[in-house]
């Protein structure tokens, strides 16, 4: 017969050896307390007035509060909005002994910062259960403080990770680009010519999707800047659609520019153009062939100033989705061309316009597609023509 497994040792208490500031001015309460709360080895500092109670807590904060309100000197409060305003200890519990009953005075003692109330005359095992449970509590919190605290390490090293990986990219990609550019320049047979093009298209999107990337990064880092000015948005649009329009032809889409003569915005030059081009490109890639995609942008009634709309002839997306699409990584895998979308651009999209104080949203394109519509307020460089 094997020998019987002995017991195993029992667990010791985490709020052993916790650290107890008492404050109690009637010394056979104060015996009382003592005598029961070092049966849970607690370390004891007993004190009978405020004065020494906040000495006490200057010299050294505890693990818990054990508290009564009438004190000789002052109220007790006092001592708790001391150790909550002064000291910062939030997160120490405090526990009022008291032979009040009524509400205003817990009322009172709660926006002081009371944790937990025990009515006189106390019985020891609710005295130790209440001390108990508050200092669990506490460990309880600072654990979750610690693993707060390192999750957000965790997530610091992995976006400066993200963004030292994606620096490198953006300047491989813009390499390669630059070569396919001056490969392009030579004369090359028309297939080869076709697979440039491919490739071009592709390291375009790459570059894109590491761009967007990097300034969603910066973002959330508090690090964008958006340096607004006035100008005049029809010549300013040309341009973006002069840039677009080499694209257009080789997926056999055309651009149509609607803008008033003399229409000013007041906004981040740089970041709406990546806006307009993010919203031209899903428009080219999304459209059908032989079908316009038209950007248009006229003045507003109102504090909406102006608006800025980009539509096409596509197949629309669904009600249910016009929220979601722009956030971070959703892509309509409904779309034709779905697997080139990159989940990024539409988040980025919605970012400067909310940084513009401005709106985006997309509607139906009647009788087909979609339009987006770039919404930037008014303001004191922006005018109406």
């Amino acid at each position: 017969m094997s020998a019987p497994t002995p017991n195993p040792p029992a667990c010791r208490r985490q709020d052993r050896g916790a650290h107890v500031l008492v404050v109690e001015d009637h010394p056979i309460t104060l015996q009382f307390l003592q005598t029961a709360l070092e049966s849970n080895h607690y370390r004891l500092t007993l004190t009978t007035n405020a004065k020494e109670a906040m000495d006490a807590l200057d010299a050294e904060l505890p693990d818990l509060v054990i508290l009564d309100l009438h004190l000789p000197d002052i109220h007790g409060l006092e001592v708790c909005r001391h150790l909550r305003r002064c000291l910062g200890g939030d997160d120490i519990p405090v526990l009022v002994v008291t032979i009040e009953d009524g509400p205003e005075g817990h009322s009172e003692a709660v926006r002081a910062g009371v944790d937990d109330f025990l009515r006189k005359p106390i019985l020891p095992v609710e005295l130790r259960t209440r001390a108990r449970s508050l200092l669990r509590l506490r460990q309880l919190r600072q654990d979750l403080r610690t693993e707060r605290e390192s999750l957000l390490d965790m997530h610091a090293q992995k976006e400066n990770l993200l963004q030292y990986v994606a620096h490198d990219l953006k300047n491989l990609l813009s390499a390669a680009q630059a070569t396919l550019e001056m490969m392009g320049a030579e004369e090359a047979p028309p297939q080869t010519l076709r697979y440039q093009d491919r490739m071009g298209a592709s390291l375009h999107a790459m570059l894109a999707m590491v761009t967007d990337l990097l300034d969603l990064s910066i973002n959330d880092r508090a690090e964008l800047v958006v340096e607004q000015k006035p100008f005049e948005i029809g010549p300013w649009l040309e341009k973006v659609v002069h840039e677009f329009e080499p694209l257009a032809a080789r997926c056999r889409r055309s651009i149509e520019l609607r803008v008033p003569p003399g229409l000013r915005v007041d906004a981040d030059p740089h970041l709406l153009r990546r806006v307009v081009s993010n919203l031209l490109e899903n428009a080219i890639r999304f459209a059908p062939e032989e079908t316009p995609i038209q950007l248009s942008a006229r003045g507003e009634q109102g504090p909406c100033g102006s608006r800025i709309m980009v539509s096409d002839q596509g197949a629309g997306i669904p009600p249910a989705l016009r929220d979601d699409i722009f956030d971070r990584f959703v892509r309509l895998k409904s779309a034709p061309d779905a697997q080139s979308g990159r989940g990024l651009g539409l988040a980025f999209c919605r970012l400067v316009m909310n940084m513009h104080q401005g709106r985006i949203w997309v509607e139906d394109n009647e009788p087909r597609g979609s339009r987006f519509v770039l919404e930037l307020p008014v303001s004191a460089g922006a005018a109406r023509p």
